[in-house]
């Protein structure tokens, strides 16, 4: 991707983008909307570009292609051919130079002169190593070319050389690199104090890391102490932008970055961009977007504005808005939601490719004590009002036509007639100030209007919603769920009878009531996710023992809470099997997780219990449980013996199975066994490695890492909003 500037009104704003594909150019005209050119351009647009930019002042425009190096000047075309059978590798271009490597490491030099307005060769060198990256730098202000050149090899070294008369492709320093070198940038930023600029050199590594390191603007020495970040998973792209008046560096990775000097603190910062994962991309100046960034991703051509403080479009992220979020309306509350991998269906399969698969997000509502939303609208009920207005203003219309409706004589008539005219023409009038107006309303009428209150308890309002979190988290499928039915759980399974097809199961109540806690039916239902746009009805299964309030995926199967019980289920055709089951639980099945052979259960009053699942026995067998009772809200494993847990009074609690206490669990479902239940030690009881109280109700826990790259964290939410994270200490000096 490359562009040629067109200076207007004392300021240079770009004229061309130059999109570059495998084997073809494509040029994009740049005025008040962006049009594709053809062969007017000058451009050899069937071969794919390595390196553009505008020459001199004269309108002058160089094209890098594999096969040479084209110059295009008042209309006209020149071309300088690799000599042989040799190909340009890489290379790089600014207003009065362009350098080039080929294959096998020679790297050629070209100048623009600036009395004859052509672009010659000046030296050719052998750097004795395959060249990958390449950047001549730019030209400082009040100066005619660039002094250094950055020289990037597949040797893992980086090499600065001179670009100064009488020492042409002279090294002046080099620095051995960690990984293969994907790209190079070499950029003056102003220099602390009010002092001389300082060369910055930034390498994006294959290994999905960047370098930073200082160049001595005079030697060309390369600082010994270079600063290293990982960014992603992807080799990073690096290229110069400008931002807020000042340069800055794009690096593109698994997400963007924006590396920028900050001048009022003397340090170096380097922050995610807000937005999503880019391939390609570089600066963008017009009369629009004074600073912008022209980039794709994907199939798509995308132009940016940046902004500093995390608004606008692609927002850099600082400590006062550190997170980006989507905002998707709801109509009930959230009460679970699960990812899954959705694939194509075809004759009642589906198949999921590795490659190409996509992630959907399926959102489970409910809310109690109010109607559903079928039920609201055969009451009339509209929660923004929009409905009830127009039908106001039809029925004034037709209030006043009515008021009109009588005898007349002929000349009353055609006084009528041209004041009803008068009286459109001012409706006409009005209605465009009302649809100014209405804008405002429209944001007033945004908030939700709480809808009929329910005369007797058990009413349900329930939907299953699937967002796709790649598009802006809009909402692809929303499915209402039966009369006083609520949807308080779901799981991502997959079944191995099914071929590892990814299925979402959803578990409901039908009437429940919460004081006291009774319903009068719970089902387990399972949804596939078609084309990874709407969802399917498999099966219900209807449940007994309590209310289903969580589900997880258990081996190819699909273990559920059910009140007191936790039961294994397998996939049948007409409904689930019941495979086996564990009784006996303190009060209800709060949280479930599963991990190996181990299930994971937060009970509603008594804390954690521990399961094991004996494969030859097919059976359910309690390991441990916690001495505390703990009324359990939400928990995250965080390995195979440790839990962190949630609770109603505001409190957050590590968990740990003590050595040994998983040889040592009695199973109290036979005769025997009873003897043994009965003392007090007879079931393995768990340790509380730390306690913390954060002061509200913890709705929400995971554990993430904040930072590419970074240690894990655990990240919590609360009743109120609140986002928090716990961050472990490594060693002794982190205390």
């Amino acid at each position: 991707m490359a562009k040629r500037k067109n200076k207007k009104n004392s300021r240079a704003y770009d004229k061309y983008i130059v999109v570059s594909f495998a084997d073809a150019t494509l040029v994009l005209s740049v005025g008040d909307t962006v049009e594709e050119m053809g062969k007017e351009s000058g451009f050899l647009t069937n071969a794919p570009t390595l390196a553009c930019s505008a020459l001199g002042h004269d309108g002058g425009i160089c094209q890098v292609h594999p096969a040479g190096v084209r110059h295009i000047h008042k209309g006209r075309a020149k071309q300088w051919h690799c000599p042989g059978l040799k190909r340009i590798e890489c290379a790089s271009a600014n207003e009065s130079q362009v350098i080039i490597a080929l294959a096998g490491g020679e790297v050629i030099y070209f100048e623009l002169d600036p009395i004859s307005g052509n672009l010659t060769e000046s030296k050719t060198k052998d750097v004795g190593a395959d060249v990958c990256s390449l950047d001549v730098g730019t030209v400082q202000e009040g100066r005619s070319r660039s002094m250094f050149a950055c020289v990037g090899c597949r040797d893992q070294t980086m090499r600065v050389v001179s670009l100064a008369p009488g020492k042409l492709l002279d090294q002046k320093s080099s620095a051995a690199l960690p990984a293969r070198p994907h790209s190079v940038a070499l950029q003056y930023v102003p220099g602390s104090d009010g002092g001389a600029d300082e060369a910055i050199l930034t390498v994006g590594l294959d290994d999905g890391s960047s370098l930073r390191a200082g160049v001595d603007p005079v030697t060309g020495a390369i600082s010994s102490s270079p600063a290293k970040r990982f960014l992603g998973a992807r080799p990073v792209s690096v290229s110069r932008i400008t931002l807020e008046s000042g340069p800055a560096t794009l690096l593109l990775s698994s997400r963007p970055w924006i590396s920028r000097p900050d001048v009022a603190g003397g340090t170096h910062v380097t922050a995610p961009l807000s937005y999503a994962p880019l391939d390609h991309g570089c600066s963008f100046t017009s009369e629009a977007i004074r600073e912008g960034i022209v980039a794709t991703a994907g199939t798509t051509l995308r132009i940016l504005s940046v902004e500093g403080e995390g608004g606008g479009s692609a927002g850099v992220g600082s400590e006062e808005e550190a997170f980006n979020s989507n905002k998707v309306s709801l109509r009930y509350t959230p009460r679970q939601m699960c990812l899954l991998a959705a694939g194509s269906s075809a004759g009642g399969a589906a198949t999921v490719d590795p490659n190409n698969k996509k992630l959907v997000l399926a959102v489970v509502e409910s809310d109690y004590n109010d109607f559903g939303e079928e039920e609201k609208k055969a009451m009339g009920f509209d929660a923004t009002a929009s409905s009830a207005k127009s039908g106001s203003k039809k029925k004034e219309k037709k209030g006043d036509d009515d008021d009109m409706a009588m005898d007349v004589d002929s000349d009353e008539e055609e006084d009528k007639k041209e004041d009803k005219e008068k009286e459109k023409k001012e409706d006409e009038e009005d209605e465009d100030e009302e649809d100014e107006e209405d804008e405002d309303e429209k944001e007033a009428r945004a908030t939700p209007i709480r809808g009929p209150v329910p005369p007797t308890p058990g009413h349900w309002g329930s939907c299953i919603r699937l967002v796709d979190p790649a598009d802006s988290c809009s909402t692809l499928d929303c499915m209402e769920m039966g009369r006083n039915e609520a949807a308080l759980c779901c799981a991502a399974v997959r079944f191995h009878s099914r071929g590892g097809e990814a299925l979402l199961a959803v578990g409901t109540v039908t009437g429940m009531t919460m004081n006291p806690l009774r319903c009068s039916a719970s089902h387990v239902v399972l949804y596939r996710v078609v084309n990874g746009e709407r969802l399917q009805l498999l099966h219900r299964t209807k449940v007994d023992d309590g209310p289903v309030l969580a589900l997880v995926h258990f081996q190819g199967r699909l273990l559920v809470g059910i009140g007191r019980t936790l039961r294994l289920y397998e996939m049948g055709k007409r409904q689930l099997l019941r495979k086996c089951e564990l009784r006996g639980l303190p009060t209800y099945v709060k949280t479930l997780q599963a991990a190996g052979d181990r299930a994971y259960v937060g009970d509603m009053l008594q804390s954690m219990q521990f399961v094991r699942y004996d494969s030859t026995a097919n059976r359910l067998v309690l390991v441990a449980n916690d001495r505390t009772p703990r009324p359990i809200t939400c928990q995250e494993l965080l390995d195979l013996n440790t839990v962190a847990v949630g609770d109603k009074f505001g409190n957050v609690s590590v968990l740990r199975l003590p050595r040994g206490a998983d040889a040592a669990a009695v199973d109290t479902s036979g005769t025997r066994a009873l003897w043994d239940s009965s003392r007090e030690d007879s079931t393995p009881k768990l340790e509380t490695l730390c306690h913390y109280h954060i002061g509200e109700v913890v709705t929400g826990m995971t554990r993430a890492s904040l930072v590419a790259g970074g240690g894990e964290s655990l990240i919590y939410l609360t009743v109120t909003g609140r986002v928090g994270a716990l961050v472990p200490f490594s060693s002794r000096d982190d205390v």
